[in-house]
């Protein structure tokens, strides 16, 4: 093994030294292969060393769990003690327990004394109102008689009696005759539904439809009270009072039935070979024929109304009833047994060209409507929202404790409706008005953020003319993204429903899916455009108040003891008072473009050598007060996002802080290289400008060692994976030296999208 280390060695000292002029970079070989050396050695060390912590902190937490496990042992004997004498206090409460189920039936019985005492009385007027056809007051007061008849066999059966089947069938015995009223009343109901037909037609004396929708509504009372006990017995293994589950709704179902099949079938006394016109034997069809004749219009009286200037009302009118004619209501009702689909297509009610006229009027008069009323939402809500700003009025909260105005429940208000209407007239216009929407809803996104745009100038101008700027802004952020939701909610997903095919022609228009999801995907972008605008002014009223403080971080003052970081954090927890008002995804943003400009200020001094060093013992201090700050600020952030409502991954990045300080305050030389090997490796993205500033830094090494060093290191992580998040920060830091002046160099609509996109399910 030696002799090919040696030979190896020798292969390798030749491939070096191939010319003369490369014996003047000897020293410099020397120095780089005893530097790769100490590196491997050290790496050798520190692996062997993390072996044996492993090992060590392996048993101790072997003698950490044998501990536990006897201290659960203990607790559980502990608890077992203290539980023996339970089964004995049971036995003690008995009579008490026998009192209080004593006092529960009396108090019951106590409760429905009126209608045990009053009950014959009661069952007779019940019979009277039953032969003069009040079916409603009949069934209230069986109801009653029911309810107190309920009460107390559940009273019984709850309790541990001997007695208790006796109880039971005594109290059944007692409340007999209620049984005979409810068959009487359901005999009076079956006759009224198997009626039905008649009495909507007005044939039937006296309140027919009357009677008819006092049956229906006892039906679903029944119904209701079927289904609680259901549940009950099904939760809680309850008892199920005599005679449920009645199953009214389904007993009225199989009456109609029956009527319908006796009217259709049991009295079809001819067929169409007897007589042609034997539908006409119906009664339901002289129904048609004497009251809805008006209903059906001529073709050429139709043609003269579609070729007329019509107001939309009457459009929208004359186009439902077009579409209405071929279905089941009309022609397509399957007792005539006429194939409608094919009747309209070999001769429909209007030709297509007509048709294609009609539909472009409907959406011509949709997209000026929709035009006029964002104009009057932008307007209204505007000038609300305006008055608000400048009267100092604090937005209001929703359940979650979120601001929000009312701008986006009209704008998707007003689209819902627009979509209902199209979905009246013609399935085939509603790609056409979802188009519209898209196209006025983006016109009017670039408007309402020149607006709040307007209104964060005049802020900075004078920051005491706007007391409530903060949540005023925070209710704006909110409003996008609940436009953004909305968006997909009620256009992406509700919508598409509709579509049947790939291209939908509607007049002389032919929308495409794949248009309409390029055109969402345009208005959502806006919409996170206009949010990321929100959230930069937020962040830009913050950071107004930080400046100062962020210009004293890695400075003399701060190595000497200032105390600018913990302002900056006080200052953080004072705004995140208003800013907790910020859902979810866009507060997460917020607090990431935070977390962004503080650790980035510190990247930044160390870029613009804002603080070198010339003792170890300065380098020291700076390590352990950049190791106090960084934990200081985890903290902060990481406290900031425990609430309930932030469930997204957030990357918390001030531990780089940290990096750099032990980097700093590296003692040992020898161990420099090997220190900055660790750190590329963790952050491989780090610039090589950055960390040759960073090594430049200490006392002991040099321009131009620290940037061959920082090269070198650089060049064997360059292939690593690396942090998307730390690849913007460091975008954000290299080559910005001016700290009044630098602003986060972030895409915040894709750090918002990317939050919003894990927010939802």
């Amino acid at each position: 093994m030696d002799d090919n280390g040696f030979e190896a060695a020798l292969e390798q000292i030749a491939s070096l030294l191939q010319r003369p002029d490369q014996l003047e970079k000897l020293p410099q070989m020397r120095k780089r292969a005893d530097r790769k050396k100490a590196a491997v050695e050290a790496m050798l060390r520190t692996g062997v060393q993390s072996q044996l912590e492993g090992i060590r902190s392996a048993v101790a937490h072997l003698h950490t769990a044998a501990e536990d496990i006897n201290s659960i042992e203990t607790g559980i004997a502990a608890i077992h003690q203290r539980l023996a004498p339970f089964p004995q206090l049971r036995e003690k409460m008995r009579e008490l327990r026998d009192a209080n189920a004593r006092h529960g039936q009396y108090a019951a019985a106590m409760e429905n004394l009126k209608h045990i005492f009053n009950i014959n009385r009661t069952i007779h007027d019940t019979k009277l109102a039953l032969d003069q056809g009040k079916l409603l007051v009949a069934h209230k007061s069986i109801m009653d008689l029911e309810l107190a008849r309920d009460e107390l066999l559940f009273e019984v059966h709850k309790s541990d009696s001997s007695n208790k089947d006796y109880e039971k069938n005594l109290l059944i015995t007692f409340f007999i005759k209620v049984d005979e009223l409810v068959t009487d009343l359901s005999s009076n109901m079956w006759f009224v539904i198997g009626r039905a037909l008649e009495m909507v037609k007005g044939s039937e004396s006296g309140n027919g439809p009357q009677e008819l929708v006092s049956c229906i509504r006892i039906v679903e009372r029944e119904e209701r009270i079927d289904k609680y006990y259901v549940e009950k017995k099904s939760r809680d293994n309850a008892f199920m009072p005599p005679g449920r589950p009645r199953n009214w709704r389904k007993k009225t179902f199989e009456v109609l039935e029956k009527t319908v099949w006796s009217r259709v079938e049991g009295n079809q006394l001819e067929d169409r070979t007897l007589n042609k016109a034997w539908l006409a034997r119906f009664d339901i069809w002289k129904c048609v024929e004497k009251f809805m004749i008006d209903l059906f219009t001529s073709t050429l009286q139709l043609r003269e109304i579609a070729a007329e200037r019509l107001e939309k009302s009457e459009l929208v009118q004359l186009l439902s009833w077009i579409q209405t004619y071929g279905g089941e209501e009309l022609l397509g009702n399957r007792r005539l047994q006429i194939n409608a689909s094919a009747l309209l297509e070999d001769n429909p009610v209007l030709s297509r060209s007509s048709l294609s006229s009609l539909y472009n009027s409907f959406i011509d008069m949709t997209r000026n409507d929709m035009k006029n009323w964002l104009e009057k939402a932008l307007n209204v809500g505007l000038l609300h929202d305006s008055s608000d700003w400048n009267k100092h009025v604090r937005p209001d909260e929703d359940n979650f404790g979120y601001f929000y105005t009312s701008l986006p429940n009209i704008m998707f208000g007003m689209l819902r409706d627009t979509v209902t209407l199209a979905k009246e007239v013609s399935i085939e216009v509603i790609p056409s008005v979802i188009n519209l929407a898209i196209e006025e809803f983006f016109a009017f996104a670039n408007r309402y953020k020149d607006a709040f745009t307007s209104y964060r100038n005049k802020y900075f101008e004078n920051r005491n003319n706007f007391r409530e700027f903060t949540s005023t802004m925070i209710a704006i952020a909110n409003n996008l993204q609940t436009c953004i939701e909305s968006t997909d909610r009620y256009i992406l997903h509700g919508c598409f429903i509709y579509f049947h095919a790939k291209i939908f022609v509607a007049g002389r228009r032919a929308i495409g899916r794949q248009q309409i999801i390029d055109n969402i995907d345009r208005l959502n972008t806006r919409w996170n455009s206009a949010v990321g605008v929100a959230v930069n002014f937020l962040l830009e009223e913050i950071c107004e108040d930080l400046r100062p403080h962020l210009a004293e971080l890695f400075s003399k003052k701060w190595l000497v003891g200032c105390s600018a970081t913990e302002t900056i954090c006080m200052t953080i927890q004072d705004y995140y008072v208003d800013h907790r008002h910020l859902r979810p995804a866009t507060r997460c943003a917020l607090l990431m473009d935070l977390q962004f400009r503080v650790v980035g200020e510190y990247l930044k001094a160390i870029d613009s050598r804002r603080l070198t060093f010339a003792t170890y013992e300065e380098r020291a201090a700076a390590g352990s007060r950049m190791k106090a700050d960084s934990l200081r600020l985890e903290g902060l952030f990481q406290q900031l996002l425990d609430e309930e409502d932030i469930s997204e991954p957030f990357s918390l990045i001030c531990s780089l802080i940290s990096a750099c300080g032990e980097v700093i305050s590296l003692r040992d030389k020898s161990l420099l290289t090997l220190e900055v090997t660790t750190f590329s490796r963790k952050y491989p993205n780090f610039p090589v400008d950055l960390l040759a500033a960073l090594l430049a830094s200490r006392d002991d090494v040099s321009r131009s060692e620290a940037k061959s060093v920082a090269e070198e290191v650089i060049s064997h992580v360059q292939f690593h994976p690396k942090d998307r998040v730390l690849d913007q920060l460091f975008a954000s830091v290299v080559g910005r030296s001016d700290s009044s002046s630098w602003k986060p160099n972030l895409d915040m609509m894709n750090m918002l999208s990317a939050f919003m996109r894990r927010d939802q399910p």
